[in-house]
């Protein structure tokens, strides 16, 4: 979320060079004059790369933190070119900023999609999707990856426009604001992402569980608590124990072939359940097995073995939560 604030951080330069200077002459205060407006925009790509190294130092686990380290590695050095490109205007430095530019963007998008999203699964139900999802319409899934991929690329305006001092400045908030937009929707898929693979591992809680007992409510006939008769009811093929480790469910009638390459989706889906572990995981004890990446620790104790709540996935593989009812609640 921070990483989105760049052009916000690079205002605290601007703001205190025009007051140290009664606020005249703007010009030498700019992108194109002032070397420490990008350093400040590159803050934000350091601090998140410094991060991802502290997590990999409390869990040693390569994958996904040393890869995200890359990543906002890309983002330091294309902030870094983009500066030098804007300040020199000299055709040497146009195509390392392009280049970084462009390294930047693809990384970015295929992390956003495959990692924070888990999408990009040929082999789930519905095509580059996964195959549990929070949001019954598909096609807001498909929008949404556009949306992200597009405004990925808004750094082609700067290779165009970098020439034109004020309208790079005017480009660059609406550049600005567009990622600002393109966050907000990261975040909104981001924590659906998260909210599934919390439900598929028992974590999600629905409902705050009572000090006593409260008597359950008697069934009225053949009715359930949805308001679909019994005899209506498709019972759903449980998923194996691996693959709700995995936080996927398995899909019946797919190759041997297909079921590696689909487990393999599924690993690399789960690895966004690491980002809150921060301790390195313990050794398996004896007989016993653990899922890499997946364990909770300390930090992530819950009480969710007293919650209650029933979950389960309907015809369409989207989650439903049942919460209980409690005789005298509002």
């Amino acid at each position: 979320m921070y990483c989105s604030q760049t052009y916000a951080m690079g205002n605290i330069e601007l703001f205190f060079c025009l007051y140290a200077h009664h606020w005249g002459n703007p010009p030498q205060c700019n992108s194109s004059h002032s070397r420490l407006l990008g350093f400040f925009s590159c803050l934000p790509g350091i601090w998140r790369a410094l991060q991802c190294l502290r997590r990999y130092a409390d869990t040693r686990n390569v994958f996904p933190h040393l890869l995200n380290f890359g990543k906002y590695t890309f983002t330091v050095l294309y902030y870094v070119t983009l500066s030098m490109y804007r300040i020199d205007k000299v055709e040497r430095f146009q195509a390392p900023f392009i280049t970084f530019a462009l390294l930047n963007a693809v990384y970015c998008s295929v992390w956003d999609l495959a990692m924070d999203w888990s999408l990009g699964n040929a082999y789930a139900k519905r095509p580059l999707l996964r195959e549990v999802l929070a949001f019954r319409q598909a096609w807001v899934y498909y929008v949404a990856m556009v949306i992200d991929v597009v405004v990925r690329f808004n750094w082609i305006f700067y290779a165009i426009f970098t020439k034109d001092i004020q309208h790079s400045a005017l480009l660059s908030f609406f550049v600005a604001l567009s990622e600002v937009c393109r966050r907000g929707v990261w975040t909104i898929f981001r924590v659906e992402n998260e909210h599934c693979t919390n439900v598929l591992l028992f974590r999600a809680s629905r409902d705050v569980p009572l000090p006593y007992q409260v008597a359950a409510p008697h069934p009225q006939g053949d009715q359930q608590a949805d308001g679909m008769p019994l005899q209506d009811q498709h019972p759903q093929p449980a998923p194996s124990v691996g693959d709700v480790e995995q936080g996927t469910p398995s899909t019946p009638g797919m190759s041997v072939r297909n079921r590696g390459l689909s487990r393999v989706g599924s690993l690399l889906a789960a690895a966004h359940a690491q980002d809150f572990q921060r301790k390195k995981r313990p050794e398996p004890a004896q007989g016993g097995h653990t899922v890499a990446g997946l364990m909770d620790t300390p930090e992530d104790s819950t009480d969710d073995e007293d919650n209650e709540a029933r979950v389960f996935m309907d015809a369409d593989d989207v989650i439903v939560e049942e919460v209980p009812y409690h005789e005298g609640r509002d």
